[in-house]
């Protein structure tokens, strides 16, 4: 507490100090991101550590200019929009990065193995282009539903364990970017670790509200620290134990999650809170969302061809793909779950901007 009132004083006595600060984090984490993700130095381990470096400093800049009303961006970043000028920024860093690498003929991960698109083709048709800086083009840009997702439940929460759980989602759009963009194990296996920990820590979160605990109280915090670290046990444990295969255990967690509204809805639906547009919102991109999954690939749960890459669904090249789609929807699908848990109580503000 006491570090969190220095950093604060510090802001506002010496805001030309805090600014050359934080600027400094941004300048060297886009740095880092251009060394590690180009393959210069450091690998993709040094790019995430620069992501995060410069995500995290350009949140601070956006929030110090927002939180000064004098200022003229300030209209950009309202409580209830200035989430999505974060996200815009964020896309248009990375587009920015894309092209320069594109245009300097970059192509570090085109040593991907034939054994290892076939395995993927068997969940996802998206064509792999070793042409390109990222091996995929739709299945790699459409995780950005995820991190808006995450920024804007981030940006809206008013509460410190509802932040956390917005960089849960956030850190979920990284790996899954990771993963899409250059198909390593090791990407995959964090990609399915950052699925895991947000479903699990918002299973966690309506454990928190059904009580109800105090939201920023130690209990709280102890449940989401073990959110986190079951989905990545789960995550790396995918391969050893058939239970934490992500064909089993994410529909598990759906449907975990399904019956806990239910059972929420069925006993708090007359209370002030309009519980109904959130649950609904939730079911429908829910259920959308893994139909596109599980019918995209070659050999997936609804789409069992045997590994015959020619009776795929969704045309390689064709602009929409399942997996795409299943991106984009999850991440609504995940600011929809938040959004009812947090109706329960209305303890808190809303993540529906429209709301706020």
């Amino acid at each position: 507490m006491a570090g969190g009132v220095f950093f604060v004083n510090f802001k506002s006595d010496q805001p030309a100090v805090y600014l050359v600060g934080v600027s400094s984090f941004l300048v060297v984490g886009v740095f880092l991101a251009i060394l590690g993700f180009a393959g210069i130095a450091g690998g993709v381990g040094l790019g995430i550590i620069g992501a995060v470096l410069g995500v995290g400093a350009s949140v601070l800049l956006v929030e110090y200019f927002a939180s000064n009303s004098d200022m003229s961006l300030a209209s950009l970043f309202s409580t209830r929009w200035g989430w999505l000028t974060v996200w815009v920024m964020c896309l248009v860093v990375a587009v920015v990065f894309t092209l320069i690498m594109s245009l300097a003929h970059v192509r570090p991960w085109t040593d991907v193995s034939t054994s290892r698109v076939a395995w993927y083709h068997q969940e996802e048709c998206e064509k792999v282009d070793t042409s390109g800086f990222w091996l995929q083009t739709l299945n790699f840009w459409s995780n950005f539903s995820y991190l808006a997702g995450g920024i804007v439940i981030t940006w809206l929460s008013d509460f410190r364990l509802g932040k956390g759980i917005g960089i849960v989602l956030i850190a979920l759009s990284v790996g899954s970017l990771w993963f899409h963009g250059t198909l390593t194990e090791f990407s995959q296996t964090i990609d399915i670790v950052g699925v895991y920990a947000a479903l699990i820590v918002l299973i966690g979160y309506g454990f928190i509200e059904l009580i109800p605990l105090d939201m920023d109280g130690v209990a709280a915090w102890l449940i989401f620290a073990g959110a986190i670290i079951l989905g990545t046990i789960a995550g790396f444990l995918r391969t050893s134990l058939k239970v934490f295969d992500s064909d089993y255990f994410t529909p598990l967690l759906v449907v975990m999650l399904l019956i806990y509204m239910l059972m929420v809805y069925l006993r708090y639906r007359r209370g002030a809170a309009p519980l109904l547009p959130p649950f609904l919102a939730f079911v429908g991109t829910g259920i959308l969302a893994m139909v596109f999954k599980f019918t995209d690939g070659d050999k997936n749960l609804a789409a069992p061809y045997g590994g015959n890459y020619s009776k795929c669904l969704y045309a390689p090249t064709s602009p929409i793909q399942g997996h795409a789609l299943w991106h984009i929807l999850s991440g609504l699908m995940f600011v929809c779950i938040f959004e009812y848990i947090r109706s329960v109580r209305s303890a808190t503000r809303s993540v529906w901007p429209w709301r706020v």
